[in-house]
């Protein structure tokens, strides 16, 4: 059975899909347009070795997979899953490894160097929100944000013959955006003829009315774009130039849409988003839907909010979808890993 499956932690989630799913395949599930989409049994991921936590109920012991925000996650195809977050715990990227989704290895480094044109004398975390793809050479292919030296936030990009890394960082950014507000939170996607990558212009962090932390400084809602750019077949390489598919709505979005994925749905494309500061109770899950891949996204549906929980998840946010993997997020305070299940059109895709 084809299924996606959901892990949240801190301030992200990501999902995706069995290791037999290929780009060019239409997941049953997503065959009708803008399908309705929503997540249950939501659960805590367990170290390994545990064995409290599974999708059938919500673990009540450790140990658990700790401080892990902004999660991404792939397969390789073997059996095995790796998930990568922010900087945590005097790692750059660290990355965690299971065999089962739903207990998992301690944290290792991925990324040691993470290139020369990354300021690394502002505060920590300094890496944000890495997303893993797979080229067709088969080298991995890792996105990140970091500030950039006399900059703001950039897209980086590294590489490996190996999930769990070293990875090389590239000498210089893949993209950025100063006058914006700088880029953040990239994710790459395959849709069998085109790779893509879509990111945040980081308006929130020039102020704006947004209530969020550094905005409040005047009336006006500043732009957060969703951008998609087109890539080689490498994945490292930008073929044409960047273009927006999705904003904020101002005050209904307090001014800030972050944390773009995308998925195929049937004769169209999910675009997975946060909205509203990811430091409040209000961050949260939602998803948006267009006939083409970087075309107009029109808002559908949300998918989680602090609200919609009963399990301490507070201010979820930042899904990350690997359709030959698995999923991961996250909530504010500990931002520990979870993982769900995902129901399209009220129907769940049950694990495989």
């Amino acid at each position: 059975m084809k299924n996606l499956l959901l892990i949240l932690p801190g301030v992200s989630l990501a999902a995706v899909l069995p290791s037999s799913y290929t780009a060019r395949d239409t997941p049953s599930f997503l065959e009708d347009r803008a399908p309705t989409l929503s997540l249950t049994n939501v659960s805590r991921a367990a170290a390994r070795g545990d064995g409290t936590s599974s999708l059938g109920r919500r673990a009540a012991a450790g140990p658990f997979v700790g401080d892990f925000p902004d999660p991404s996650i792939i397969g390789d195809g073997k059996g095995l899953w790796f998930a990568y977050g922010t900087s945590a715990g005097g790692q750059n990227v660290p990355v965690v490894v299971s065999n089962d989704v739903r207990s998992w290895s301690s944290p290792q480094e991925s990324l040691p160097n993470v290139g020369g044109w990354v300021d690394m004398n502002v505060p920590a975390p300094r890496i944000w929100a890495p997303d893993l793809v797979r080229n067709d050479n088969l080298d991995y292919v890792m996105y990140y944000t970091a500030p950039q030296k006399g900059g703001r936030h950039c897209i980086g990009v590294a590489t490996s013959r190996s999930p769990t890394g070293p990875f090389s960082a590239h000498d210089s950014p893949l993209a950025c955006n100063d006058a914006g507000g700088g880029l953040i939170d990239a994710a790459g996607y395959d849709d069998g003829t085109n790779r893509w990558v879509v990111w945040k212009v980081d308006g929130s962090a020039l102020g704006g009315a947004t209530n969020c932390i550094g905005g409040g400084t005047s009336d006006v809602y500043i732009s957060t774009a969703i951008q998609i750019q087109r890539m080689q077949r490498d994945g490292v390489t930008p073929a044409g130039t960047p273009k927006t598919i999705f904003d904020n709505n101002g005050a209904g979005d307090d001014g800030i849409v972050e944390a773009p994925s995308l998925a195929r749905a049937g004769d169209g494309f999910v675009l997975f988003y946060s909205s509203n500061c990811y430091a409040s109770d209000n961050y949260d899950i939602k998803y948006a839907w267009s006939s083409t891949v970087d075309g107009d996204y029109q808002r559908k549906g949300t998918l989680l909010t602090t609200a919609m929980t009963n399990n301490g998840i507070y201010g979820p946010g930042g899904l990350d979808v690997d359709w030959n993997g698995r999923t991961a997020g996250g909530s504010t305070g500990e931002r520990s890993l979870f993982t769900a299940e995902l129901a399209v059109n009220g129907q769940n895709v049950g694990i495989q």
